[in-house]
Formats: C-alpha cells, structure tokens, sequence
C-alpha cells in the first residue's frame, strides 16, 4: 500500500502486476481490496487500485463535510490525480458499481486519458440510485443517528432487508458490511451523498465516448439491475454487453466467467496480452 496527497487528503492505491495499466475501482461502502479480488486471476496488466476517501485506509476530513470530498465528480478527479500522481497519460479504467459510474465520469471529463472501459454491474444512470439503493441511504441515515450497533438491529427489522436476507443472503451481507466497513460512522455521509449522486447528466452523453467499453451485468442482483447494465452499454458508442452468472447466487462461478471475459475483451478489443488462470 502506498499514499498520495490529493487536495490535502492522503488517498491509499495499490499497484499489482507488470503490463498496460488498468486503473480499477471499489464499489459503494467497499475498498480496493474488492477490485483486487474481483480481477484476480487476471495477469498481463498493472493493475492500480485505490481507496477513495471514505473508504478503507483514505479517511474524510473533519472540515468540510464529506459531500465536498464525496462524489462521482470528486472520486473522478481523485482516480485523474492518482493518473498524474503515477506519471500515466493514458489507461484502461473500469470498476464495479459505484466505481463503474466514477470511470464514467471520468471518460466524459478526460477521454484522452482512458484507452477502454470494464464496467461490472453498474448501478447508477443519470439520476440517484434510487429506488434500488436506497436501503444504503437509510442505513446512513441511521449510522450518522444511531451509530453502528443502533443500526444493526435496525436494519435486521427493515422488511425489505429481511426479504432480501430470506432469498438472497449473500447479497444480505454485502449490504450489512455497510455497517462494519472501516469508517463506517464517521464517513457514514458518503452513503448518503452518492446514493443521491449520478455520474453522468443525461445518457445520451455516453455517445460521445467511442473507446472499447465492456459492460456486466447479471440477474438476482437487487443493488445492480441488469437492466441498468444494458442501457449503459446500448448508449455507448462501442459497447459489448456480458451477462455474467448471479454474483451473490453462485460468486464463484461469476468471478471466473467476469475474469475470463475481461481477459478476452481487453485482448481483442483493447489490444492488450492478458491470460487468465483456470
């Protein structure tokens, strides 16, 4: 792990591996140990991961509140500083959900900067995440109110969590790990200001972007519904669509098959060398 100054913030990133490099971002409530793990088996690139502040080990500052330092355009802005910061001019950039949205923006601000995109089960559309993410807005709510142990119980009587924890327990826990990440309480605001954030203003923006773009989704995925995947990728000027096995239902198997496709898109459509493990 290794730090750099953005705005007076000190921001966590990794790097991993030796080839073209792939800037790939966390998730909503997550950290780059997610995107890590979610490209693992992926070799032939350098892959630099981050924590965006108010997740993992890149804390917000007291002063201001999170919102000016949480956001599509401010996570957007520190993924370009960390570009600069490692002296790279032009990279593949992708992430999962929230960090499929931040690699959005990022691409209308800068699209010298992004050489293809790798969007897996984005979540959000020109407007707030809502309704299917508002479960995370609520927890917020509750934690910047309650704290964590106030919020726990309460998220255990929330029909809508016990619905989702009856079908579907493994998409249960991702939301629960809201309440236990790293800065749970004290960046608690971040759930709240990107769940009503969107990453682009109109859809019919992402027409512009004509770079290689490979966009997943998949079913049994109450927070990202395919549905959000493929307007993406229909908007998209030169977009490939992959449906992916149900991410909570059966992980493995959708690890390997996001693995595998990222590993084939990234070779044929980005030019890159890129095998991936079996």
């Amino acid at each position: 792990m290794a730090f750099f100054t953005h705005r007076d913030l000190q921001v966590s990133y990794d790097l991993q591996g030796k080839g073209q490099d792939l800037l790939f971002l966390h998730g909503l409530a997550a950290d780059r140990h997610q995107a890590v793990a979610t490209l693992d088996g992926l070799t032939g690139y350098r892959v630099i991961t981050i924590d965006m502040p108010g997740h993992g080990d890149s804390a917000l500052p007291t002063e201001p509140r999170a919102s000016n330092h949480a956001g599509f355009d401010a996570y957007a802005d520190v993924a370009r500083g960390l570009l600069q910061h490692l002296g790279i001019d032009n990279a593949i950039v992708g992430g999962i959900s929230m960090g499929a949205g931040i690699a959005l923006n990022l691409a209308l601000c800068e699209p010298a900067l992004v050489r293809a995109l790798v969007l897996v089960r984005p979540a959000w559309l020109d407007r707030p995440g809502r309704p299917h993410l508002s479960i995370l807005e609520q927890i917020g709510d509750w934690l910047t109110s309650y704290g964590a142990e106030k919020t726990g119980l309460l998220l255990n009587s929330h029909d809508l969590f016990r619905s989702i924890s009856a079908e579907n327990p493994n998409c249960a826990a991702s939301i629960k790990g809201a309440i236990s990440r790293p800065q749970a309480v004290e960046a608690a605001a971040v759930l709240n200001d990107l769940v009503a954030d969107q990453p682009f203003k109109r859809i019919e923006y992402l027409r512009r972007l004509t770079m290689p773009a490979l966009v997943v989704g998949s079913n049994a995925d109450p927070l990202h519904p395919s549905l959000i995947a493929r307007e993406i990728q229909g908007a998209l000027a030169q977009a490939e669509y992959f449906h992916a096995p149900p991410r909570y239902l059966v992980p493995s198997d959708h690890r390997k098959a996001v693995v595998e496709k990222i590993s084939q898109f990234l070779g044929d459509a980005a030019g890159g060398e890129c095998l991936a493990k079996t």
